[in-house]
């Protein structure tokens, strides 16, 4: 299943149409990042996190072992590096950094197509990509927009929605997520229905440096 996996994700295939919504959704961000970069500023950290429901069992644990596997092969292909952690809420990360976005979305590409393909896809919450502001040394601009901006795509929805959190507080500002919105919701499949824009605190991104 690997070696299907590197022909299916070749970087020359990176923006091909693809009958897979997932897919689409998740590569829509090769061009929307460009925007969120011109328009606001927001530039990706080339980090993600994929966030998984732990399962006990030998079954789910030989899943895992073959996602590290893939990822260990296609280090040189794709340029990432991975770690994987189990949150204080029971959830499971799988953290991919890499050179450019496009790099961590095929990873993180694979990484759900090694899932599913074991049957193991309802085990997927979702995958977040971390973006920060660039700003000159001496603009004035408040904290809070300084903060990591993530986008999450759901996996069961197959659409993304705005998740900027304040540091070392349980809130978060919507007025920067209504602008992320307004900027982005047209050029990827975007989440409408705000009561599903679930928050997602205390991920580990602090343990990928950028």
């Amino acid at each position: 299943m690997i070696d299907s996996l590197f022909k299916k994700l070749g970087k020359g295939g990176l923006y091909r149409k693809s009958k897979d919504h997932r897919e689409e959704g998740i590569f829509s961000l090769t061009s929307g990042y460009i925007t969120l970069e011109t328009k606001l500023g927001l530039r990706s950290t080339n980090r993600c996190g994929i966030c998984i429901k732990n399962v006990d069992g030998t079954y789910f644990s030989d899943t895992i072992e073959e996602v590290q596997e893939f990822l260990r092969i296609s280090r040189s292909e794709f340029l990432t590096e991975h770690i994987l952690i189990n949150d204080k809420y029971g959830y499971l990360w799988i953290m991919i950094r890499g050179i450019s976005i496009e790099d961590i979305l095929v990873a993180s590409n694979g990484v759900a197509d090694v899932i599913t393909e074991r049957g193991l896809r309802d085990q997927m919450l979702a995958v977040v990509f971390e973006f920060r502001k660039t700003v000159s040394p001496n603009s004035n601009v408040d904290s809070p927009q300084l903060e990591p901006h993530f986008l999450i795509f759901n996996y069961k929805r197959e659409k993304f929605y705005p998740f900027v959190p304040l540091a070392a507080q349980e809130k978060r500002r919507s007025d920067l997520e209504l602008a992320l919105t307004s900027i982005i919701s047209k050029e990827i499949p975007w989440e409408s229905d705000m009561t599903v824009w679930y928050p997602m605190w205390d991920m580990p991104f602090d343990k990928l440096r950028i």
